[in-house]
C-alpha cells in the first residue's frame, strides 16, 4: 500500500514524500522515492498530499492512460508530481508521428529517398543547403557552426506544390527532465570543488554529451563584469539578456547553496573527489532534500514557457501539457524559415528562445530545388539528414542501431566526406557497416572542399580526382586489412564507387555557384533518383548452399572482437582501444539501467557494436559457401544474392543485440549503476563484462544453453533468409536437406 506524507522541508516551508507506484529506485527495485517541495503554505500543501494520496489508492489512477482523467481531477501541481518523472514508455516513434502529417513518398510514387552520412564538420548540411535552394541572404536554416551542429533528424521533401508544410517533434518530457537533471548534477560537483561560477554555469548549461544544450534556452553565462549590451541587428524579437542572467544568477546561487548544505552534512575526501562525491551525495541530494527537484522544476518551467513564443502554428500535446509535435502550413516561404530558425538555429543573439535542444525531428515539405535550377522542375526527392557520426574516432567501430534501421527505408545512403584530407576512421566504419549489412549498391559518396584539394603535383582536376580516389581506393583495401571484409566485396566496391563519387568545389557559395558544381550536383541527383528503379531480378538458378557447423565460428569471432574492444574500454585488457572514465561508464550503465529506449551514451554503445560484429562474422559466412546448388554464377550474380542476404539478416540481429545486451540485463546493468566507494570502478567493469559474457558467450565443448540459444538463432534467421531470397530470385522453395 503506497501512500504519501507532509513533512517539513525547511524552516518555512513544506514537502511531499512518497514512494511511487511506477519508478524505480537506484537498486533497480518499483517504489522509487520521491520529495517534492510544495511551498510554506501548510494548508494548500496539505490538500496537494491529499491529492496524492488518493491518486496513490486507486490503481487505476496510475496507467499512462489516466493521465487525462488525472488532469482534469487533480490540481497541476498535483499531476506534474505523480507523473513528471515518468518516462512514456508508449511514447510514439517520433518518425512515425512526423509521417502522421507529412509522409515520406517512396519509390512507388516515382520519388527517391536519400540518407545522408559524414562525421562532424565533413559539410553535410553545407550540402542540404545548396540542394534545397538556401537564400544566400538567409543563412541562419539549416544552421552550420564550427563544431556540432545537428543534433536531430531533419528531412527534407521535395513537392511541387504551392503551400509549404512543417511538423516538427519534441523530446518526450521525462526524457527532458532526465537530462536536466544530468546536468544540474554536473553543475553542483564543480559547485563543491569550488570551482567558479564561470565553470559551474558551464557545466549546467552544456551537457556532457554535448548534445543537449540549455545555452539555447536560457542564454550564455557571463561573469558580471563582462555584461554588457546587446550586439549587432536582427529581424526577429530577441530575449532580454538582463531577464536571462536574472535566470541564471538564482540558478548558480542555488547550486551553490545545495554544495554548502552537502558539504555541512558530508566532508569528501580531497584524494578522490569526484568519486567522494558521486558515493556520499548521490542519495542525499536525489532523496534526502528537495532543493535539486525544486531546481529541476524551475527549469522544466522556463523550458515549457519557450514554447510560448512559438507565436503560430499548432501544437499537439500529451495529456501533461508537454508538446508532441508542431505542425504549420503556409504560402510563405519566408514565414516558414523563420519559425524553423526557433526550432533549430543557434543564432547566439537569439539565445534564450531556441527550442533546438527539445527538438528530436523536424519535416518540411515545399518547392525545395537548387536556386540556378532554373527551368527544371522540382526534382523527385526526399533529403535525411542526421547528426554527425562519431565524436571520438578511437572507439567509433559501429553505427548506432537507431540510424542503421532506416537503412532498408532509403534508396540511397551518402557518405559526406572531406576532400582536403585522407579518408579518415570513421568514414571507413561507414562504407564498412553499409557494406556487410549488403548494401553496397546504395551507397554514393560525395567530397566536399574539392578546390582545396591542392599539390604541386595536381594540375587540374582531373589530377584532383585521381588523387582523391587512390585515398578513397586506399580505404577500400583497409577494409578488407581491418575488418577481414571479403576481398571480392572490397573490390567491387572500389570499382562500383568509381561510379557514385562526386565531387563539390565551393558547396557553401549560394548566391552564385561555379558551373562545375552545377553540372556535378546534377550528375548526383541523376544518379540517385535512379538508383532502385530498375531493381527487377532475373530468374536464377543457382544458390548458396552453407555448412552450418561452421556457424560457430561466427560468434567465436564475433565474442573476440567484441570483447576485446569492451574490456580494453572498461580499463580490463589493453589494446588499441583507450579506457574510459569511470563517470563516463558510470553513465552508461544508466541510461540501460534506467532509460527507456536507449543503449548508448555518446560513442559508448555496446549493442550497436555487438550488432556490428555478429553481422560482420555473419556476411564472412554467408560469402563462402560450401557450394552453389547449381553452376556458379558470376561474381557480380553472387554477390547480388549474398547482399540480399545479408541485408535481411541485419535488421534482426539489431535486435538480437538490442535484446541481449539491454532487455536481458536490467538487472545487472542497475547494478553496474549503483556501485560506489573504493573499488567501484572495477566492480562495475566486471558487472559489465559478465553482461558482455552473457550476451555473446564463448562456444564450448559441453553444451551450454546461452551459447546455444544464440547459434540456434542465427542459424533460424540466415534460413529465413535464403528462403525469402531464393523465392525472390525464382529459385523456388528451398528444401532441408539444401540447409543441412
Amino acid at each position: 500500500m503506497y501512500s504519501a506524507r507532509l513533512a517539513k522541508g525547511g524552516a518555512n516551508s513544506w514537502v511531499v514524500e512518497f514512494r511511487h507506484p511506477l519508478l524505480r529506485d537506484r537498486q533497480g527495485n518499483i517504489g522509487k522515492k520521491v520529495r517534492r517541495g510544495l511551498g510554506i503554505d501548510r494548508e494548500e500543501a496539505q490538500k496537494i498530499v491529499d491529492e496524492v494520496n488518493q491518486i496513490l489508492a486507486d490503481e487505476n489512477l496510475w496507467t499512462l492512460a489516466s493521465k487525462t482523467l488525472v488532469k482534469e481531477k487533480f490540481t497541476e501541481k498535483t499531476n506534474g508530481i505523480f507523473f513528471d518523472q515518468v518516462d512514456d514508455e508508449s511514447c510514439s516513434d517520433p518518425w512515425k508521428v512526423r509521417d502522421d502529417y507529412i509522409s515520406l513518398p517512396n519509390q512507388d510514387s516515382g520519388y527517391s529517398r536519400i540518407m545522408l552520412l559524414g562525421t562532424t564538420g565533413a559539410g553535410k548540411t553545407t550540402v542540404i543547403r545548396q540542394l534545397i535552394g538556401t537564400d544566400p541572404d538567409e543563412t541562419s536554416f539549416p544552421a552550420i557552426s564550427a563544431g556540432r551542429t545537428t543534433t536531430c533528424n531533419s528531412e527534407f521533401v521535395f513537392r511541387d506544390s504551392s503551400n509549404w508544410r512543417a511538423v516538427v517533434t519534441f523530446i518526450p518530457r521525462g526524457r527532458v527532465r532526465n537530462l536536466v537533471e544530468e546536468c544540474l548534477w554536473e553543475a553542483f560537483k564543480r559547485a563543491v570543488v569550488g570551482e567558479d561560477g564561470k565553470s559551474i554555469m558551464k557545466n549546467l548549461l552544456i551537457h556532457p554529451e554535448q548534445r543537449f544544450r540549455l545555452t539555447y534556452l536560457f542564454g550564455q553565462y557571463k561573469v558580471p563584469d563582462k555584461r554588457g549590451g546587446q550586439m549587432g541587428r536582427i529581424d526577429e524579437e530577441i530575449p532580454d539578456s538582463a531577464e536571462l542572467m536574472r535566470d541564471l544568477d538564482y540558478l548558480l546561487s542555488q547550486i551553490g547553496q545545495l554544495a554548502e548544505d552537502a558539504k555541512e552534512a558530508f566532508t569528501p575526501n580531497s584524494e578522490n573527489i569526484d568519486e567522494a562525491i558521486d558515493q556520499l551525495y548521490s542519495d542525499w541530494i536525489r532523496e534526502d532534500t528537495e532543493i535539486l527537484n525544486d531546481l529541476v522544476d524551475y527549469i522544466m518551467k522556463k523550458i515549457y514557457s519557450r514554447f510560448e513564443g512559438i507565436g503560430g502554428g499548432q501544437i499537439q500535446r500529451d495529456t501533461t501539457g508537454w508538446p508532441i509535435k508542431w505542425t504549420f502550413e503556409t504560402p510563405e516561404k519566408n514565414m516558414l524559415m523563420g519559425y524553423m530558425r526557433l526550432f533549430a538555429g543557434n543564432d547566439g543573439r537569439r539565445f534564450g528562445q531556441l527550442l533546438a535542444p527539445v527538438v528530436n525531428g523536424i519535416r518540411i515539405e515545399g518547392p525545395f530545388k537548387p536556386r540556378w535550377w532554373c527551368e527544371m522542375g522540382v526534382p523527385q526527392i526526399v533529403l535525411i539528414d542526421g547528426e554527425g557520426i562519431g565524436h571520438d574516432s578511437s572507439i567509433t567501430t559501429s553505427l548506432p542501431i537507431e540510424l542503421t534501421n532506416r537503412f532498408s527505408e532509403v534508396d540511397n545512403i551518402v557518405l559526406v566526406d572531406n576532400a582536403s584530407q585522407p579518408m579518415l576512421d570513421i568514414p571507413k566504419v561507414i562504407i564498412k557497416d553499409i557494406a556487410i549489412r549488403g548494401l553496397y549498391s546504395k551507397l554514393s559518396v560525395v567530397y566536399t572542399r574539392f578546390e582545396q584539394v591542392e599539390g604541386s603535383n595536381l594540375l587540374d582536376d582531373d589530377d584532383r580526382r585521381d588523387h582523391v580516389f587512390a585515398s578513397q581506393d586506399g580505404a577500400m583495401d583497409a577494409l578488407h586489412e581491418t575488418y577481414n571484409i571479403n576481398i571480392r566485396l572490397t573490390r567491387m566496391l572500389r570499382e562500383y564507387l568509381r561510379k557514385r563519387t562526386f565531387f563539390f568545389s565551393q558547396t557553401n557559395e549560394l548566391k552564385a555557384p561555379s558551373v562545375e558544381l552545377q553540372g556535378e550536383v546534377i550528375n548526383f541527383l541523376d544518379v540517385c533518383i535512379k538508383t532502385g528503379m530498375n531493381d527487377g531480378k532475373s530468374a536464377m538458378f543457382s544458390f548458396p548452399l552453407y555448412d552450418f557447423g561452421r556457424l560457430v565460428l561466427v560468434i567465436t569471432q564475433a565474442e573476440s572482437v567484441f570483447m576485446n574492444k569492451w574490456q580494453s574500454l572498461l580499463g580490463l585488457r589493453p589494446s588499441q582501444y583507450p579506457p574510459q572514465h569511470w563517470a563516463r561508464i558510470k553513465a552508461l550503465s544508466n541510461r540501460l539501467a534506467l532509460w527507456t529506449g536507449l543503449t548508448r551514451y555518446g560513442d559508448l554503445d555496446p549493442a550497436s557494436d555487438l550488432a556490428s560484429c555478429l553481422i560482420q562474422g555473419i556476411n564472412e559466412f554467408i560469402s563462402s559457401p560450401k557450394k552453389w546448388s547449381g553452376e556458379a554464377p558470376s561474381d557480380e550474380v553472387q554477390q547480388e544474392i549474398i547482399s540480399k542476404i545479408s541485408a535481411l539478416i541485419s535488421i534482426k540481429l539489431n535486435k538480437i543485440a538490442i535484446k541481449r545486451i539491454k532487455d536481458d540485463n536490467v538487472g545487472l546493468w542497475v547494478a553496474a549503476f549503483n556501485y560506489r566507494g573504493k573499488g567501484s570502478t572495477y566492480q562495475r567493469a566486471n558487472t559489465i563484462r559478465n553482461i558482455s559474457e552473457k550476451a555473446i558467450p564463448i562456444p564450448k565443448i559441453s553444451y551450454e544453453t546461452a551459447s546455444a540459444d544464440l547459434l540456434e538463432e542465427l542459424r533460424l534467421y540466415i534460413e529465413e533468409a535464403l528462403r525469402e531470397v531464393r523465392t525472390e530470385f525464382g529459385g523456388g522453395t528451398l528444401d532441408e536437406d539444401e540447409i543441412n
